[in-house]
C-alpha cells in the first residue's frame, strides 16, 4: 500500500543487486527455485503483497501450477510481506533468492523510468479500460522493460483505485479538498498532486494513519477499498468518496534467469498457473470492492459516487497544474502517457 520512501536509494541498490547478479547467476538461480528429488521438481518462492483478493486467488496459482506440470511444480506461498518489504523482496528476487514477487511498480521506477506512467492520476476511468491498457501492446511495452535488469514481468493484478476519505465534507471536486490536511505516501508526484488540488498534503507512514485521523492531527486519508475495508478506516472516517484518483496496479514479477531455466513442460504449467492466478485475482477483487461499499454503508458511512463532470474537473486541474508533466519529465517515452490519456490502446 506504501512506496518506498526514497526511490532513488531503491534504485541505486536495485543496481547495485543487479550487477551481483550478472555475476553469480549461475549459482543462485535455482535458490528460488530449488530442486527436489522427493517432492515437486521445481519449487518456487512466492512473496505476496498484504492484498486479500492476492491471497484468496494464490491457491489457484499453486494448484493450477502443480496440476498442469503433473507434480512438478509447486509455489510456495508467503502472503502479508512475510519475506519483508517491496524494496526487500525485489533485491531478493534480483539475487536468485526469492524467485516470483509481487508489488507496486514504483519500486522499480527509478530503474525503468516509464514505470513513473502508473502514478499519474486518472488514467482510467473504468476497470475495463485498465486491464485493456495494460494486457495490450501499450501496457507490455511499457512492462516488460523490466527484462533488461533481469526481471520478467508475468501478470498485472488489481491493487484498486485509490478513493479520497474524511469526516469533515463529503467530497466531489477538488475545492472540496481545501486545506484539508492529507496523509500521503512519501513521493514527490504524489505531493505536488495534492498540492495541486489544494490539499495540505502529509506524508505519513501507513501505521500512523488511524491514531492521526483519531487524534485529528490529519483530516483525511487515500487508499483502495481494500485497505480501507481491511484496516476499518471506515470507523473513523464519515465521508468515503469514490474519487479513484489514482489506478494502482500489482505486478507479480519472476527472476528472468530462473524463468529462462525451466524446461517446456514447467515453463507452459508456470504460464498457465500464472494466467490463471490473474483472471481468479482480479475477479476476486472486483467481488471484494462490492462488499466493501456495502459494508462502509452499513456502517453508517456516506459513499459519495462522482459524476463524469466532477470527475472531468481533477483531471482539467491536474492538466493545467503540470501534474502531467511532471510525469512525462520522469519517463523516457513521455508518448506512453499521452497515449493513455488519449484512449490509444
Amino acid at each position: 500500500m506504501n512506496c518506498p520512501r526514497n526511490k532513488q536509494e531503491v534504485g541505486d541498490k536495485l543496481m547495485n543487486v543487479k550487477h551481483v547478479l550478472g555475476i553469480a547467476v549461475a549459482a543462485v538461480m535455482f535458490a528460488g527455485a530449488s530442486a527436489s528429488a522427493n517432492a515437486a521438481d521445481v519449487t518456487l518462492r512466492f512473496a505476496n503483497v498484504t492484498n486479500q483478493p492476492s491471497i484468496d486467488a494464490a491457491q489457484v496459482f499453486i494448484d493450477v501450477a502443480k496440476k498442469e506440470s503433473n507434480g512438478r511444480l509447486e509455489i510456495k506461498h508467503f502472503p502479508n510481506n512475510m519475506l519483508g518489504d517491496d524494496r526487500t523482496v525485489t533485491e531478493s528476487m534480483l539475487l536468485g533468492d526469492i524467485a516470483l514477487v509481487q508489488t507496486q511498480p514504483s519500486v522499480l521506477a527509478s530503474m525503468i523510468p516509464d514505470l513513473y506512467v502508473w502514478d499519474a492520476p486518472f488514467l482510467f476511468d473504468k476497470i475495463e479500460d485498465a486491464w485493456k491498457c495494460l494486457d495490450g501492446q501499450l501496457g507490455h511495452a511499457i512492462n516488460d522493460q523490466v527484462e533488461k535488469k533481469g526481471i520478467k514481468y508475468v501478470a498485472a493484478l488489481e491493487n484498486g483505485y485509490r478513493h479520497y476519505t474524511n469526516s469533515k465534507v463529503p467530497v466531489r471536486v477538488p475545492a472540496d479538498v481545501k486545506g484539508q490536511k492529507l496523509r500521503v505516501m512519501e513521493t514527490d508526484l504524489q505531493i505536488a498532486m495534492w498540492k495541486n488540488w489544494g490539499a495540505n498534503p502529509t506524508p505519513m507512514a501507513f501505521t500512523e494513519v488511524i491514531s492521526a485521523l483519531q487524534q485529528g492531527t490529519i483530516d483525511a486519508q487515500e487508499n483502495p477499498l481494500s485497505i480501507i475495508d481491511s484496516n476499518k478506516l471506515y470507523e473513523v472516517q464519515h465521508y468515503i468518496s469514490l474519487t479513484g484518483h489514482l489506478f494502482s496496479p500489482h505486478i507479480l514479477y519472476i527472476n528472468k534467469a530462473i524463468y529462462d531455466g525451466f524446461d517446456p513442460e514447467i515453463k507452459k504449467a508456470f504460464d498457465d498457473a500464472a494466467a490463471a492466478y490473474q483472471e481468479a485475482q482480479r475477479k476476486r477483487a472486483t467481488e471484494l470492492n462490492a462488499l466493501s461499499v456495502d459494508k462502509f454503508k452499513k456502517a453508517g458511512c456516506e459513499v459519495i459516487e462522482l459524476t463524469d463532470a466532477e470527475r472531468a474537473q481533477w483531471r482539467e486541474s491536474a492538466i493545467k497544474g503540470g501534474v502531467y508533466d511532471m510525469v512525462k519529465g520522469k519517463m523516457e517515452h513521455p508518448e506512453y502517457l499521452d497515449k493513455i490519456l488519449k484512449h490509444e490502446y
